[in-house]
């Protein structure tokens, strides 16, 4: 158990909360890691097959029994390898012919039309797309609008799935890390959270004892959120995760998908363990064997203590001659120093921030710190430009620089600083640790998506100049391009 204060009522709450690592775990596996194999089944079993059993449609393999209700819109999985159903909550049972048009489109794909919202007395319909291959425990979701330039605000979408026990827990990897959340708790911590911000895009719900449990997984996670919601089914209650849709740019813009995978063990140890398979398949996992043979220098970070606040030649050799061989030393130092800090095999590198920006008067003085306001700060759908960092005296207000012009300023100051200083790595504030934001500005417009791209590609950067790369905190999408997050990974 652990006590957290709650800002609802003003005290110390007491929460069964139990603290996981599979966030830090998994993310840190990503980039240590090799070649990973996930296989439900070692031989091949029967083909998915698509019926109508009276009111309700099946799609089934050898290994989960998808069934859908078209009349309340209710679902069920029966997972075969233990036979545990998972069945969902009817969310309004006043709603008729939920789940419309269903047809079969091939051998492992329903379709099915849904209403995703209403405006002004008027449905507004979707397509929902159900894939499960053969011998898969992975059920593909796909939902899309005929008119994706329609107006749209957030929406919840498809009924989650129930579960109550007293071993039961909501796996997170929200910003905090990881969390294990019970789902039977009267009271969460937190219960909303943007998908666009988890440290990695997934939520899961498990049985610690049985270790049967089942993820969501948020494969278009830039425009969406998961709300922790209380249920009810059946006289019980509990807290489910709920995945909701956000505009892009005002819009739905584009096809929304999900990956449902259910395990019959393995609790959220198993569901991790899911994730880092479909993270290779991405390409998001770059052992340190490969990053080296990029970078040699990157050997000097292993087992290396971070440190920051003295930077200097006589702490280093004090440092040596303390018998610590490696050592992350943070700060700029005359060059000369420098130089022979590296010598003694320690890693060199420097706080960077492209985000919180000061303004200048002309272009010429742009620098990472400071650039020109308003033009070149975010520009927000309320059309007021983007605040970025307050000092604690409350006196300087920095502003947010547009992420479409991070790269532009880095590849302007950061070869003028390596010609004068030997730094052998830098770190990037920021960049790794805000959510993704759009920015309105016709000179530098971005949705979600393309600002998590200006994230990789200043990441990318940077490390192209042969620099051993920090960042703050850590997300999945920049793993590839990170050699340490401060915050993720610290103990």
């Amino acid at each position: 158990m652990r006590f957290q204060h709650d800002p609802l009522y003003g005290r110390k709450r007491r929460y069964r909360t139990r603290w996981f690592i599979t966030g830090a775990f998994v993310l840190s596996l990503c980039s240590i890691v090799g070649r990973t194999v996930f296989a439900e089944s070692l031989s091949p079993g029967p083909v998915t097959h698509i019926v109508q059993d009276g009111d309700r449609w099946i799609i089934e393999n050898a290994i989960l029994k998808v069934s859908l209700h078209p009349q309340s819109g209710a679902w069920d999985v029966l997972d075969k390898r233990v036979g545990h159903t998972w069945t969902s909550i009817v969310e309004d049972p006043k709603r008729q012919d939920v789940l419309k048009n269903l047809q079969k489109v091939d051998e492992e794909t329903l379709s099915c039309e849904t209403t995703l919202f209403w405006r002004e007395n008027k449905p507004f319909a979707a397509t929902v797309t159900l894939r499960l291959p053969r011998d898969s425990a992975d059920l593909f979701m796909t939902v899309d609008m005929a008119d994706r330039d329609v107006g749209f605000s957030n929406q919840r979408f498809w009924t989650p799935l129930f579960y109550r026990s007293s071993d039961g827990a909501i796996a997170i990897a929200d910003y905090c890390n990881g969390h294990l959340y019970p789902v039977a708790e009267d009271q969460l911590p937190r219960r909303w959270f943007n998908t666009s911000r988890l440290d990695m895009p997934w939520v899961g719900v498990c049985d610690l004892k049985t270790g049967v449990g089942y993820m969501v997984l948020v494969e278009t996670s830039d425009d969406g959120y998961l709300e922790l919601r209380k249920v009810e089914k059946d006289g019980q209650s509990a807290w489910a995760p709920w995945i909701g849709w956000s505009p892009s740019m005002g819009k739905f813009a584009y096809p929304r998908k999900l990956i449902w995978h259910f395990c019959d063990k393995g609790s959220y140890v198993a569901l991790a363990k899911r994730y880092r398979a479909y993270a290779q398949q991405l390409g998001l996992i770059v052992p340190f064997s490969e990053k080296l043979k990029a970078n040699p220098e990157l050997k000097r970070l292993f087992g290396a203590p971070d440190v920051w606040g003295n930077a200097n030649l006589q702490f280093a050799e004090e440092a040596k001659q303390a018998g610590i061989r490696r050592l992350l030393v943070q700060g700029r130092m005359p060059p000369d120093q420098m130089k022979k800090v590296n010598e003694i095999g320690y890693l060199t590198s420097e706080y960077d921030n492209y985000t919180d920006v000061l303004p200048v008067d002309s272009e010429d003085k742009i620098d990472r710190h400071h650039d020109l306001i308003p033009q070149n700060v975010v520009l927000q759908a309320n059309g007021e430009r983007m605040k970025a960092w307050l000092t604690f005296d409350k006196k300087t207000q920095y502003m947010k620089r547009c992420p479409a012009l991070w790269v532009r300023t880095a590849q302007h100051d950061i070869p003028k600083v390596l010609s004068e200083y030997p730094f052998l790595g830098r770190f990037i504030d920021v960049t790794t640790a805000e959510d993704l934001y759009e920015c309105y500005d016709p000179a530098h417009m971005l949705t979600r998506a393309q600002k998590r791209q200006c994230g990789v590609d200043l990441l990318g950067y940077v490390r192209s100049l042969k620099l051993v790369v920090g960042g703050e905190h850590g997300v999945w999408w920049a793993v590839p391009y990170v050699d340490y997050f401060e915050g993720l990974m610290s103990c």
